[in-house]
């Protein structure tokens, strides 16, 4: 009776033994697969990023440092897990460290490259010149509406430059329309009791196109009569 109760318990701890090693097995498995999705849904993201504004006719500069080598750890590692699943634990290299680690940083990398690269576009094609002008326009009553409207459109435009745009292609087109709108804005910058010259002038100046020659005694008469002229500066091309 006692060697049946002692023969019940080993088989017993034996079992348990063995459940626990499954449980520890599986939590590295499970371990496993989290670092393998997070760093798989990481780089599909930025590949469909660079695919998106490619397409759209932005290029971001960059290019993922020894990426070829990456590829061909991933191989390995694939293959080796192929003939032996156990080897996802004990494989040919450190999956943290030299391997998952290093693609999430990519992953970052190209984020960070995509989203300079969107904004230096947005940027460029919306290079609305200095703001200090507008702070000038706007004390004359004439050019205050269309100041405000100036200001609004300028501040979408910085809005749609600070992050990555989920449709590339869209956001450029309402990008146009913003620039076209700001166009219109700054056309309205006239009334029929400023001169011609002198609405022609602070226009040219706040783009950084304004001549000396358009400096005429009129313009200088006009802007010092509100004391405007502390916010114009000479600058050489």
């Amino acid at each position: 009776m006692l060697l049946d109760r002692a023969s019940t318990l080993s088989t017993r701890i034996g079992t348990h033994q063995k459940l626990k090693n499954s449980a520890a097995q599986a939590e590295q498995f499970g371990t496993r697969a989290k670092q393998f999705e997070t760093a798989s849904l990481l780089m599909a993201s930025l590949r469909e990023t660079l695919i998106a504004l490619t397409e759209a006719g932005v290029q971001v500069a960059f290019k993922p440092t020894d990426g070829f080598g990456y590829a061909e750890k991933a191989r390995t590692l694939r293959d080796a897990i192929k003939e032996d699943p156990a080897k996802v634990n004990d494989p040919p290299f450190d999956i943290k460290h030299a391997f998952t680690d290093r693609l999430n940083g990519i992953a970052s990398a190209g984020q960070t490259a995509a989203s300079v690269a969107w904004k230096t576009y947005v940027d460029n094609r919306a290079a609305f010149g200095a703001d200090d002008v507008l702070s000038a326009l706007s004390q004359v009553p004439q050019f205050r509406a269309s100041v405000a409207r100036v200001r609004q459109i300028r501040s979408e435009v910085a809005t749609l430059g600070a992050s990555l745009p989920s449709d590339p292609k869209a956001a450029i087109a309402r990008l146009g329309t913003l620039i076209s709108q700001h166009d219109a804005a700054w056309n309205a910058l006239a009334a029929s009791d400023i001169p011609p010259t002198v609405v022609s002038f602070i226009r040219d100046a706040a783009n950084g196109e304004a001549l000396l020659s358009a400096y005429t005694s009129e313009v200088q008469t006009w802007i010092e009569s509100r004391n405007l002229v502390g916010v114009f500066r000479i600058k050489l091309r």
